[in-house]
């Protein structure tokens, strides 16, 4: 992850968009005057709060630097619930092409809501997505397709719009820190592992539970082999490596012949 960028917005009242005609191709970036989100959201095509890299749309040629937070509703949450959810906001609610009609047997408000950010997003496709992950752990009711950087969106000609009467820009990097904190944990608890009160890491406490009760003479291979099915089952990437300091750190470890034998098992 290219992780955060230093550079400060400058607060001129624009924001960072494309168009196009098209959904891949000729996509045309531009900084508009927020007062003209209101006829980016009734533009005849498509458009983005990504630039991209000769116009062509996927997130390999998608740009850092969105200036704009975008998330779609489209089942059981009204604009009224928004209008009180999203009021701390600058902001507008904009109702999409399939608002009010029946689509997978649901007749309900579907509307996008558009945030302009303190500063642009300068994070990559992988980062932008995990940022935008615990935006909508925050915003639950948000559709959880809008998380990538390319993502694009069908203007409608038709839309009614409201404008948030808030005085808050939209703040990122609070969520992106979020989410690389909940990945760190994600992969530490993978790596069997689980973080202590002082922020070292230690072998999670139910494995450590069996091995201790369980890892006793007469039962050491039988012990080790359970416990080994049980991290493997569970996902544990480190599996060997936690076996082994376990098996070193009891007292009475199995020779190393043993311990072959029982990862072999495991094969």
């Amino acid at each position: 992850m290219s992780g955060l960028c230093d550079g400060e917005s400058r607060l001129d009242g624009r924001v960072l968009v494309s168009f196009s005609q098209h959904q891949a191709e000729g996509f045309r970036a531009e900084r508009i005057l927020f007062d003209r989100v209101e006829g980016m959201v009734r533009f005849r095509g498509n458009y983005s709060a990504t630039a991209f890299r000769d116009g062509y749309r996927d997130g390999n040629h998608a740009f850092p630097g969105q200036e704009l937070v975008i998330l779609d509703f489209d089942d059981r949450y009204s604009i009224g619930e928004a209008m009180v959810d999203f009021a701390e906001y600058v902001g507008v609610i904009a109702t999409t092409r399939n608002h009010m009609k029946e689509k997978h047997g649901v007749l309900a408000e579907r509307f996008r809501v558009i945030l302009p950010t303190d500063k642009p997003i300068m994070l990559d496709r992988e980062a932008f997505k995990l940022m935008m992950a615990e935006v909508m752990r925050r915003f639950v009711h948000a559709d959880a397709a809008c998380k990538n950087i390319d993502r694009m969106y069908y203007g409608f000609p038709e839309s009614e719009v409201f404008y948030l009467e808030g005085s808050r820009l939209f703040e990122w990097e609070g969520f992106y820190r979020a989410g690389v904190a909940r990945l760190r944990e994600r992969e530490l608890q993978r790596s069997g592992r689980v973080r202590r009160p002082d922020g070292k890491a230690t072998v999670q406490k139910s494995y450590l539970t069996f091995f201790q009760n369980r890892f006793v003479p007469g039962n050491r291979n039988n012990a080790l082999f359970q416990l080994a099915c049980w991290m493997r089952d569970d996902g544990v990437m480190e599996l060997e490596r936690l076996l082994r300091e376990m098996n070193s750190g009891s007292g009475c470890p199995l020779e190393e012949e043993e311990m072959q034998r029982i990862l072999r098992r495991m094969q």
